[in-house]
């Protein structure tokens, strides 16, 4: 994103249930990985000090220990980036794209759209989030044809018979830096009016016992 550090917004790691079963839930968050899967820079040819393989590691680790549940989540931007993800945004285009099968291959359970992965075009955008083996969620992209969700809006994940609910945001700036050919077709509303809107549905429908916000925002809301 051009003016913007972009973040993910993640709340509530230890949930303690009315019940009284206390349930150890660990959530593992990436965002803005640009295409970092492996531990080098292709761009400027030097090692590199975070990758995906390296988050792995870490992940498997903390799967293992039997005291507590893991969620890994992602909250967008992948598309953009270190080389690989040129190659397979564009050239090696008839076979699954490559950052899908590592992050289907690392389990994660659901990932938000990011800014960047629209500006790779329909093309790219729509083919990535059929390869996925994981919900690509982003509510507040709204079908100009259909007027329904163009991504899911959020998921419903168990752990240990625990319900929890992952509802997906991403920035509605993207018209200020996207020529609308690139994402022709889909509306980009408010973030807080559609947390606001999704969350009552949430709650409603799903009752959860924990609702995490996956956003892939800016530092406020003007998302200038």
């Amino acid at each position: 994103m051009k003016k913007l550090k972009l973040f993910g917004l993640l709340l509530l790691l230890f949930v303690q249930f009315i019940t009284a079963q206390n349930v150890n839930l660990k959530i593992i968050e990436t965002s803005d990985l640009h295409g970092a899967i492996y531990p080098f820079d292709f761009i400027n040819n030097k090692p590199a000090k975070a990758s995906m393989a390296q988050v792995y590691t870490y992940v498997k680790q903390e799967r293992a220990n039997a005291e507590q549940e893991v969620i890994l989540l992602d909250a967008g931007d992948l598309l953009q980036g270190q080389p690989p993800v040129y190659y397979y945004n564009f050239e090696e285009t008839n076979v699954p794209h490559l950052m899908a099968e590592v992050m289907n291959f690392m389990k994660y359970d659901a990932g938000a759209v990011g800014n960047h992965d629209i500006e790779t075009g329909h093309d790219v955008f729509d083919r990535f989030k059929k390869d996925l083996n994981f919900p690509w969620l982003a509510a507040n992209a709204t079908n100009t044809k259909t007027n329904e969700p163009y991504f899911q809006p959020y998921v419903v994940i168990e752990k240990n018979e625990i319900k929890i609910a992952v509802l997906g945001l991403i920035t509605p700036g993207i018209p200020m830096w996207l020529p609308e050919k690139i994402w022709s077709g889909i509306e980009w509303e408010d973030m807080i009016e559609s947390a606001r809107h999704w969350v009552n549905i949430i709650n409603e429908k799903e009752k959860p016992d924990l609702l995490i916000g996956l956003f892939h925002s800016g530092v406020d809301y003007t998302y200038g």
